[in-house]
This record gives C-alpha cells, sequence and structure tokens, in this order.
C-alpha cells in the first residue's frame, strides 16, 4: 500500500463528519454553529486526502482480485465523491432538487449509506497496523496539516462564493437557505413520517394533558385562543430552508403552571393526531410556545392546525405539528430516538 496513511487520515475525517453532521443536524442553536463549522473543514480535509488516495484507489482495480471486491470499490468511491459533490454544491451554488429530495438531503442519505461500507473499508485496510503506526509523529503531524489545509479550503470557498455573489453566501449557520419570512402560512412545509392525517375539526378536537401530573386537563380550542402569547422563531427544515415567523398561542410553561406536574416528571412529551412525538426536558420546555396562529394567520392544516408546536432553537422536526397530547414523564429527554423513526 503507497499511502497507508491516507486510510488513517480518511477514517479520522469520517468520524469526525459522522459526530459533527449529526449534531449540526439535530442542532438549530447558533451556539452550536461549530459542529457544522468542523463539518466543513473534514469535508474539505477528505477531498484533500483523496488526491493522495486516488492513485492507490486506480491501482487497486487493476489489482487481481475478485470482480466483487473491485466493484465495491468502485461502487464506494463514487458515492463518496457524489456525497462530497452535493455537500459542495449546495453550499455553493444555493438550493437545489433533484426528484423530490432537496440537495442537501441527497447528500445526507448518501453519506449515511456509504457509512458502513467505508467503515468497513478503512478497517480492513488498516486492520494490520501495529500501535506504533498510529503513535507515529508524521502521521500526526499529517493530520493536523489535512485538517488546517481543510480550513483554508473551506475559508477560500466562502471567500469564492462572496466574490462570485453566488447563493451560497446567503445560507443560515446550518447550511439552509431562507424561505418566506413573517408570510403567514405561505412558507414550506415540514414533513416526516406519517405527516398526512385528514383535517382537523377544532369545535371536537381536544388537548389532552396526562401523565405525573397533580390533575388531567382537556382544553379545547376556544380555550387556547383565549389565552394567548406570541414570540418570533425561526423553523429551520433538515431539509434546507429557514423561515422567521411570529407565532402566537399558548405558552407552555404556562399549561406546566397550571398543572403542577409531580416531582418525578422529568420530560415533557409533545405528540401528534399521527402518533408522532418529541419530548423534551422540562427546562428547555419552558419557552415553547403552542401556537395558533402564524403571523397573524389561523394556522392552516399543512402548517399543523388547531396547534403545533414552536420550538426556538431546534430545528423543524421537533416542532410537533397537530398536537393532541402533552405528557409530563418519569423518563429523562434523551430516553427517545435522536431522530425520530415512527
Amino acid at each position: 500500500m503507497r499511502f497507508p496513511w491516507a486510510n488513517i487520515l480518511l477514517l479520522t475525517f469520517l468520524a469526525l463528519e459522522l459526530v459533527s453532521g449529526f449534531f449540526g443536524l439535530t442542532s438549530g442553536s447558533e451556539n452550536r454553529a461549530f459542529h457544522m463549522q468542523l463539518h466543513r473543514i473534514a469535508g474539505y480535509g477528505i477531498l484533500l486526502t483523496l488526491v493522495w488516495k486516488t492513485a492507490n484507489v486506480l491501482r487497486s482495480l487493476k489489482w487481481d482480485r475478485h470482480v466483487s471486491a473491485r466493484t465495491a470499490s468502485l461502487i464506494l468511491s463514487i458515492l463518496l465523491v457524489v456525497c462530497l459533490a452535493t455537500g459542495v454544491a449546495w453550499s455553493l451554488i444555493g438550493p437545489y432538487q433533484w426528484w423530490i429530495f432537496s440537495g442537501v438531503s441527497w447528500h445526507i442519505y448518501v453519506g449515511a449509506a456509504i457509512i458502513p461500507l467505508l467503515f468497513w473499508h478503512i478497517w480492513y485496510m488498516i486492520r494490520g497496523f501495529p500501535i506504533g503506526f498510529w503513535a507515529d509523529r508524521r502521521l500526526f503531524l499529517r493530520t493536523v496539516g489535512a485538517f488546517a489545509l481543510g480550513l483554508v479550503a473551506w475559508q477560500a470557498t466562502e471567500g469564492l462564493a462572496r466574490a462570485a455573489n453566488l447563493s451560497g453566501q446567503s445560507r443560515r449557520f446550518t447550511g439552509s437557505y431562507k424561505a418566506r419570512d413573517f408570510s403567514g402560512n405561505d412558507f414550506p412545509r415540514v414533513s416526516w413520517l406519517n405527516d398526512s392525517p385528514d383535517p382537523i375539526d377544532s369545535s371536537t378536537w381536544r388537548l389532552r394533558v396526562h401523565g405525573v401530573v397533580n390533575r388531567e386537563l382537556e382544553i379545547t380550542y376556544p380555550v387556547l385562543l383565549a389565552n394567548t402569547a406570541e414570540t418570533t422563531a425561526t423553523l429551520d427544515c433538515t431539509g434546507g430552508w429557514h423561515s422567521t415567523q411570529r407565532w402566537s398561542g399558548v405558552a407552555l410553561r404556562d399549561v406546566v403552571g397550571e398543572l403542577e406536574p409531580s416531582d418525578t416528571a422529568r420530560s415533557v412529551i409533545v405528540r401528534s393526531v399521527t402518533g408522532y412525538y418529541r419530548k423534551f426536558s422540562l427546562n428547555a420546555s419552558q419557552d415553547f410556545l403552542l401556537a395558533t396562529h402564524v403571523t397573524e394567520e389561523t394556522l392552516s392544516h399543512g402548517h399543523g392546525y388547531p396547534v403545533r408546536l414552536v420550538a426556538p432553537g431546534r430545528r423543524g422536526f421537533e416542532w410537533v405539528k397537530w398536537v393532541t397530547e402533552i405528557e409530563f414523564s418519569e423518563t429523562p429527554h434523551w430516553w427517545q430516538p435522536p431522530l425520530p423513526i415512527q
């Protein structure tokens, strides 16, 4: 193997991409913007490492190996290039879509698909390396150098986007592009699995509040309308867009205060009519809103009528729509899939 250290670098950058990408995907707080910055640096680090790796890959395709091994290497190389290309294109040319998915969604899906195969490939290639190789000073310097060059390449690309006035310069710290702000219901819809319920009749709709509380409640729609609070918050979808709106409804902390949850309550679960739910810590939920209106308009069915959750600083998949239940739970907020699977 001519460049054994290239596999080490790829493994290091891949691990960094996986961790930073996950936290960047699940966090909408600007305080954690460094996750996406690390993700971009690691991405450019992979591109630079591939300059050395490509020669080895091309030569390996000529080896007298089984056709399935050569095919797997070729597919892996193509998928890795596609993943990197979709990410760079999204960050430079602006939002684009192919079929029903946005460019950033393709970047995420392709990246997720190659992770097991790429980890296996790299581990297979380096499994025989002695401990001394991993602790080698030259390997450490190469890693630091590749990371530094990744940082330079990222900043150079950002500078290019600004100099050429490309759409990429306007994206949010999450990588999302602006949709329409303060537009009422005229902005894109957040969607997830099982996300197409029939329209809800607000005259028969009830918000059930239960769990480890001293008393349970059922709140009607007119009661919610009579107790309004407002907040301005940005809905940032993992599909690659964001929209800032004025939301009005009932502050979740007011519901908490009226119920007097048990001392054993550790989290609050917000559940949709579809069965979709997300769980939050009691402290974090103090800033949430159960919204009935968006920028002076009654929520449309597509945006969660009669009530949706507004969760500032959270990504769009946590803004539960068509809310029917609020449950206080004794389990911690992290006791749930990091990304919803229902």
